[in-house]
């Protein structure tokens, strides 16, 4: 099929055998794959709007993988977009800086950086309004992307730390460099066990996705915005307080819940998410 607009990849591995452009086999493969993976996922959730936990086929757009080529490791994927992606009408959806900036802001909130917004105006206006015109959809969930990426980029890290031959890996546009995996990052997409003990916590709800139900809560105990989503004891009749708290945080009135919650912890002790099953408002002080 004809592409309308194809915008490149660079991948770039770093430090140990990568400098001699070499890889680990087994390692290097897992981590091409993974980052394959991850794209495709990405790529689907700009073209449709939708998160998939797999890579199937894609709509309306396609990879191609081009071979390493010489100055550490370096390879390019290229992802050729054939048609306007759902959730808008505009053909500035096809251009490089909004798909760029999409690509950065989902790796880099699954690896970590949780705070992390688009910032071209078009990614910035498709998330601020309410509700998407006839016939467009509304944009992926970045936080539920995130946390869907999180597979694939622990095959991308595998070569990364002092158990692995590779310092860190480079993911940019044929400009720029938009993020690095490095071993802070290893040790963020890398989950402990799930907490099976229920842990109470309050706080008050910054963000919620009535579609995706994914949320953000200001944590009292941890100081942080963490992100949240119900889990699957959660009582559909609790989701009226999680709209009630955000809309006190919205309007600075009484906001505060009680959260009861399995806490997902990342492999260097960080609370990730937490997995909700309960909530109700917190007494009054």
């Amino acid at each position: 099929m004809a592409h309308l607009a194809q915008h490149k990849i660079k991948i770039r591995y770093t430090g140990g055998l990568a400098d001699q452009n070499t890889l680990p086999a087994y390692d290097g493969a897992t981590s091409i794959d993974g980052i394959t993976r991850a794209l495709h996922i990405a790529t689907h959730a700009y073209m449709t709007g939708e998160v998939v936990s797999r890579a199937t086929a894609l709509r309306g757009a396609s990879l191609v993988l081009k071979p390493a080529r010489p100055g550490s490791f370096i390879f390019e994927i290229i992802a050729l977009l054939e048609a306007n992606p759902a959730t808008t009408g505009a053909a500035v959806g096809l251009a490089a800086a909004p798909f760029y900036d999409f690509i950065k802001t989902a790796f880099k909130r699954a690896t970590g950086w949780l705070d992390a917004e688009p910032e071209t105006r078009h990614l910035q206006k498709l998330y601020e309004r309410k509700q998407p015109p006839n016939l467009l959809k509304a944009p992926a969930d970045l936080d539920e992307l995130a946390e869907t990426l999180e597979g694939s980029l622990q095959a991308a890290h595998r070569p990364i730390g002092a158990e692995g031959t590779i310092g860190s890996i480079e993911i940019g546009s044929s400009r720029q460099n938009l993020l690095t995996f490095d071993e802070e990052s290893k040790g963020w997409v890398n989950t402990r066990e799930e907490a099976a003990a229920l842990t109470v916590y309050q706080g008050n709800i910054t963000r919620y996705n009535a579609l995706s139900r994914n949320g953000r809560a200001f944590i009292d105990q941890l100081g942080r915005v963490i992100p949240l989503r119900p889990d699957g004891d959660f009582p559909v009749g609790d989701l009226s307080h999680l709209t009630w708290s955000l809309h006190g945080s919205n309007v600075g009135a009484r906001n505060k819940l009680l959260l009861r919650a399995r806490t997902v912890t990342s492999a260097n002790g960080k609370v990730k998410r937490l997995l909700l099953s309960d909530c109700q408002r917190a007494p009054e002080t």
